[in-house]
């Protein structure tokens, strides 16, 4: 009896302890797994937007799968911030450069079908370790129907060392299962950290507008009004872009005359402000049109021709609004304006722009290329300023790589053989903008030009920025000093800022960067150009990035433009001889139109001021 009592006491002990064991067991994971939904529901993308009375109903998260693409390592590790929306992320290392950025990639591939219109809304947390060399972290959303097309809304602005919410957004085009989100991550050795990646579908009806923004990070150093290199760019702006202007004012006898009013108004700016233009819209009647060429002839005096001059667009490849008898009579608009007016491109180094295809021999390739050039040149010799010979020397090498590199010598001297007087210049991108991934190998490139005795005058530089591609001024002005150590002009020939127009904090952010960035390149003695890339939103590559909206509003940062141009840098001033007949103004260079009066005798005159310049009037 006393052992069926231990053996039941046993037993009744295992039973309790299974019981306890198994009610302890699943308490816990009661308690865990509502633990982890409170988390989840109060720290996903879906819920927070729920908080923020964002969105009125959940939406589910679209699938995505990561991979990547080149050399690339990528390290999983856990996240130990509690207030994070995430608990494992990834250090995601590129181990060299790629041949082009898009060679390296961090990639994340959509697993279900978007329909055309559906808002498309990804979040994501980044930050970086590297304080020395700030990685390139600019994300696309893209689909495989055109991969050329980036789709998304959003920002690229440099990273921290703390995690940091970055939102991007896109309008699908088209009903797709193949979409994805990619980082171009070849522009060099990099790395960075990557967590709580989510995507969510908004449908078609939603405004993109209540989205949120990402915060915190924007801005660039030297904005601020008493920064340093503000204060030495007037200074050389006053050493560099003004002269005196002298006025000796004698009556008959050669006796000065004191008192006389002089009025100086200058007319034109010496120095090149100018825009891309397309033919089309200076030769054809139209209300827009009419408009286009009554701001060109009133703010710009000078002109490059955006495509026209392309060998597709040239050759009748790029439609009905592109054709040779355009060309020469915007040219005959402009002359009539006083318009100067550049080349683009005579030597672009893809099959696409160069009409070439990979099947050709190099002898092929050599004999066509050298037959557009030679066209272009001979039809417009002595009409254009300048051309950009070569365009993209190191962004677009396909053709280039055919035909080898001492063959650009000879379209360089071909340049310089059919159209003298043309100065011929280089041109790339990649160079002021972040992360400046082609200077070293764009300095290079002149160095051998200049090693090899190509005819090269002057160096062109695009400046494609965005929010997150910004240079501060004065490191702006350091990349310009190394490049005028080739003694040669240096020229801004392509720029434009693209934002987010929805977004107050980033068109602030463009008004005071065109003003620095122009303040900047206006002040080194080097530059002697400066080109925007369009001016209107209804004839721009970036709509948004214009000037001028489609209905012709001026936005803010072509106020600041303008008024940099017109006004500050602008001279109108009126002064009084002094009992010896002179008097003196500090001008910045152009053409004036100087009228003086002495009692009830006056007289007016147009001058050109370039150098400090004495004029001995008889009144």
């Amino acid at each position: 009896m006393g052992n069926k009592q231990g053996v039941m006491k046993k037993i009744f002990l295992i039973f309790l302890i299974l019981f306890l064991f198994w009610t302890y067991t699943a308490v816990a994971e009661e308690d865990l797994s509502s633990r982890e939904l409170r988390v989840s529901e109060e720290k996903d993308l879906v819920s927070f937007l729920l908080q923020q009375n964002i969105i009125e109903q959940r939406i589910d998260r679209v699938d995505i799968q990561f991979s990547s693409i080149g050399p690339v390592d990528v390290n999983h590790f856990e996240v130990q911030k509690e207030n994070l929306p995430f608990e494992e992320a990834k250090q995601v290392i590129t181990r060299r450069a790629t041949d082009d950025p898009w060679g390296a990639q961090a990639r994340w591939d959509a697993e279900e079908y978007v329909r055309q219109g559906d808002l498309i809304f990804a979040r994501l947390w980044l930050r970086t370790r590297d304080r020395e060399q700030p990685p390139v972290t600019d994300l696309m959303i893209k689909r495989a129907s055109d991969m050329a097309e980036t789709l998304q809304v959003g920002r690229q602005v440099p990273l921290s060392g703390e995690w940091h919410p970055f939102y991007y957004y896109a309008q699908m085009p088209e009903t797709t299962d193949q979409w994805w989100l990619e980082f171009h991550i070849g522009h060099y050795p990099q790395e960075f950290d990557v967590g709580g990646v989510e995507v969510i579908n908004l449908g078609s009806d939603f405004d993109p507008a209540r989205l949120p923004r990402t915060r915190g990070m924007i801005g660039y150093s030297g904005r601020e009004e008493e920064a340093e290199w503000r204060q030495q760019a007037r200074e050389l702006i006053n050493q560099h872009r003004r002269e005196k202007l002298t006025f000796e004012v004698v009556n008959s006898k050669g006796e000065p005359v004191s008192e006389a009013e002089i009025n100086v108004s200058q007319k034109t700016h010496a120095f090149p402000f100018g825009t891309a233009v397309v033919a089309e819209k200076i030769v054809r009647p139209g209300a827009d049109n009419d408009r286009y060429r009554e701001i060109l002839a009133e703010k710009f005096n000078i002109a490059v021709f955006e495509n026209d001059l392309k060998p597709p667009a040239w050759e009748g490849r790029w439609g009905s609004g592109f054709r040779p008898e355009f060309v020469h009579r915007a040219l005959d608009w402009l002359d009539e304006h006083n318009i100067k007016t550049r080349g683009h491109t005579l030597y672009w180094g893809d099959h696409a722009h160069a009409l070439t295809d990979e099947n050709m021999s190099e002898k092929e390739m050599i004999e066509l290329i050298e037959g557009h050039i030679t066209d272009r040149l001979q039809a417009l010799r002595g009409r254009l300023t300048g051309w950009d010979v070569h365009n993209h020397p190191l962004m677009f090498t396909e053709v280039t790589e055919t035909i080898g590199q001492d063959q650009l010598l000879e379209f360089w001297d071909l340049a310089q053989e059919l159209d003298p007087d043309a100065r011929r210049a280089v041109n790339e991108g990649a160079i002021l903008t972040h992360p400046h991934s082609l200077l070293d190998g764009y300095y290079d490139h002149i160095t051998w030009l200049q090693k090899e005795n190509a005819p090269l005058e002057a160096i062109g530089f695009m400046g494609h920025f965005s929010a997150g591609s910004i240079t501060p001024p004065a490191q702006i002005i350091d990349i310009l000093d190394k490049f005028a150590e080739f003694d040669l002009p240096l020229m801004i020939t392509e720029f434009d800022m693209e934002v987010n127009t929805d977004d107050r904090e980033e068109i602030e952010l463009r008004t005071d960067y065109v003003r620095d960035f122009l303040t900047a390149v206006f002040s080194h003695p080097a530059v002697d150009m400066f080109l925007n890339w369009g001016f209107w939103a209804g004839q721009h590559w970036l709509p948004e990035a214009a000037f001028y909206d489609r209905d012709w509003n001026l936005r803010p940062h072509g106020e600041v433009f303008f008024d940099l141009i017109y006004d500050k840098w602008w001279t109108e001033k009126t002064v009084m001889t002094d009992e010896n007949g002179t008097a003196e103004i500090s001008g910045f260079k152009g053409d004036y139109e100087v009228e003086i009066i002495a009692g009830k005798t006056s007289k007016k005159m147009n001058i050109n001021l370039e150098s400090a310049t004495t004029i001995r009037l008889e009144i």
